[in-house]
């Protein structure tokens, strides 16, 4: 890519330039994994109290239209659909993450690009581009801004997933060059949530309004509106207002060419809780299965983790499915006592029974460094964890995960990606699940007319 006075007209270069058939196969598969898995963990998120909540909001406030709420046998208007789906998509925090930004991308992206599909009768391959273009725009930006953002308390999800939403839409709804600029810019400077947002469905709320957003400044660039292309280079703009000045645009330089999807790469989970968990949940999983241990072994268990998950997981005593999400010593008691943490391992009952409660008492959590014999390993991702686990006889057990299984370097296998969508259609039995639409998925780019996906 060129280099441009302003990094709005290179993104909106690249939006406007990409083409499918240009995009490694490789990379384009990637994208097809995540559209699987956020559409998954969107129908389940439809059946929280959270997202009927939002959705119920939505009906009020948004009109009628055939865009798809999913999970539901609703529709709205694109713009509603966008909002409903994106606090669906991050109701059970069960989607996709990446640490260009530490966003979670799809869950706003997907759902702007599936409304305005609808909306415009655009094809499967058109989703698909659209996703993609979305997510790039906002790995790009992320790497210009670097994690400092995300380290200052900004909720990076909302603050660039608005932006990646707007560039998914504007490349969907075929929007110019000069309108794409205007769209991206208006998303830019809506910077949106902090991160006091944890352990409350404000996250699923700012989730829904990214993707809102993204939606509704393409549609009104189109119509005309304008926004300031210099949002990125301005005294004012995100950069110098929450980011201390700090923005590299040679990273949007090569936006197109290297892939943010790839590189650093997008971390599928495996459990439904925060991602900054999963590493010490996975290590203390290691030390269960390897030395044959029950939750009545356990004595205590000492955890040893970079401040980042110290500064996401705030409650050691949660009282909520909210709360319990952002609990590593929930997490951990949870893979103690059965072996895994699933969707149903969240309801109220369990969060609040006894044995889970004994052993929140026995899980403590330390602020500390990698230890020094997995210093010299490549694979150690910002949240990595280590555990310590005493039990009754005073044997002590140790193991340390420095990525956890379904991260970018470890991921999923096609197995347990599918094992998870279907286990997200069938939870709380959602009679609005479509069973078949895995497969739709997989082939995503063969389909035609995508008012017809949940058909």
């Amino acid at each position: 890519m060129t280099q441009h006075s302003h990094a709005i007209q290179g993104l909106a270069g690249a939006v406007t330039s990409l083409q499918l058939e240009n995009i490694p196969v490789e990379i384009v598969n990637i994208a097809k994994r995540c559209m699987i898995d956020v559409c998954g963990v969107t129908l389940a998120g439809a059946t929280t109290e959270s997202a009927k909540a939002f959705f119920d909001a939505a009906t009020e406030t948004y009109g009628a239209g055939c865009c798809n709420v999913v999970g539901t046998p609703h529709s709205l208007n694109a713009p509603g659909a966008a909002f409903a789906n994106g606090a669906c998509a991050h109701a059970l925090d069960f989607d996709d993450n990446c640490y260009a930004g530490v966003v979670h991308g799809s869950a706003v992206v997907f759902p702007a690009v599936l409304a305005v599909a609808q909306q415009r009768g655009g094809t499967g391959a058109e989703l698909l581009l659209g996703f993609l273009a979305g997510l790039e725009v906002e790995f790009a930006v992320a790497k210009a801004l670097s994690n400092s953002i995300y380290d200052n308390g900004w909720w990076t999800t909302s603050v660039l997933g608005a932006i990646g939403s707007a560039a998914g839409a504007a490349k969907i709804a075929g929007l110019n060059r000069n309108a794409t600029e205007h769209a991206l810019a208006l998303a830019a400077v809506g910077a949106g949530a902090t991160r006091a947002v944890r352990g409350t469905s404000a996250k699923h709320y700012y989730c829904g309004r990214a993707a809102e957003s993204g939606v509704v400044a393409v549609m009104a660039a189109e119509r005309g509106a304008t926004g300031p292309v210099n949002a990125f280079e301005d005294q004012f703009g995100i950069p110098g207002v929450l980011n201390d000045g700090e923005f590299n645009a040679k990273a949007i330089e090569t936006l197109g060419m290297q892939f943010g999807i790839s590189d650093p790469g997008i971390d599928v989970k495996k459990y439904p809780v925060c991602y900054a968990s999963h590493a010490a949940v996975d290590a203390t999983k290691e030390i269960m299965v390897t030395h044959g241990l029950k939750a009545e072994d356990v004595a205590s268990v000492h955890c040893t983790v970079p401040p980042i998950v110290v500064s996401n997981l705030t409650y050691s005593t949660p009282r909520t499915t909210a709360e319990a999400q952002f609990s590593l010593e929930f997490a951990i008691a949870t893979i103690i006592e059965y072996g895994d943490i699933t969707l149903e391992h969240l309801e109220i009952d369990l969060i609040e029974s006894e044995s889970i409660q004994r052993l929140l008492t026995r899980i403590d959590v330390t602020v500390g460094d990698v230890p020094e014999q997995h210093r010299a390993s490549n694979n150690i991702c910002p949240e990595w964890g280590s555990v310590e686990l005493l039990t009754h006889s005073g044997a002590r057990k140790f193991a340390f995960a420095g990525s956890p299984v379904g991260s970018a370097s470890r991921p999923l296998s096609d197995d347990m990606l599918q094992k998870k969508f279907y286990s997200c259609t069938q939870y709380r039995n959602n009679a609005n699940a479509p069973l078949f639409l895995y497969d739709r998925l997989r082939n995503i780019e063969l389909f035609g007319n995508i008012q017809g996906l949940f058909s």
